[in-house]
């Protein structure tokens, strides 16, 4: 077999794909039709240096939207270690109404499906509205020591239903 039936021995196409295309070490391997291991092996050979993974993790292909254990969607960021979040309601609000309307207001599911992000299920409230929505009084949630002596179901992993 010559070198060219092995794409990954040469430098050049890997510190173009690494560095200047800033490809993953994954994607240079589907790219090239080899294992992640094979192109690390080979990077390690040929003295590439790798990327610091901190200066790495903006570069990563993931989707940002996940589902929190409480059930809301979250958009999260992890820049150089530091991780931010949004809730997407509170984001699909500040797109329907502006971000000075949202600012200090509670975003509320109409319909208590937390996942359920459609403009009109939404609605903005002040912390009290919010709070009374809820039937917490002027709190917007119970004390820790009223959800241990709560009655409510727990599932598997201790969340309540």
């Amino acid at each position: 077999m010559t070198d060219a039936d092995h794409p990954w021995r040469d430098e050049s196409l890997l510190r173009d794909l690494y560095w200047d295309q800033e490809l993953s070490t994954t994607e240079i391997a589907d790219k090239l039709g080899c294992t992640q291991q094979t192109v690390s092996k080979w990077m390690q050979r040929l003295d590439i240096p790798r990327r610091d993974p901190r200066d790495a993790a903006p570069n990563r292909r993931r989707h940002p939207a996940v589902f929190t254990d409480r059930g809301y969607v979250i958009c999260a960021s992890n820049y150089r270690g530091t991780t931010d979040s949004v809730g997407i309601h509170r984001l699909v609000m500040v797109a329907e109404r502006g971000f000075d309307a949202v600012a200090n207001k509670h975003v509320h599911h109409k319909n208590g499906v937390r996942w359920d992000n459609r403009p009109g299920n939404l609605e903005l409230l002040s912390r009290a509205e919010h709070a009374d929505r809820h039937d917490f009084g002027s709190e917007i949630k119970p004390t820790d020591y009223e959800w241990d002596v709560s009655d409510r179901e727990r599932d598997e992993r201790g969340r309540f239903k």
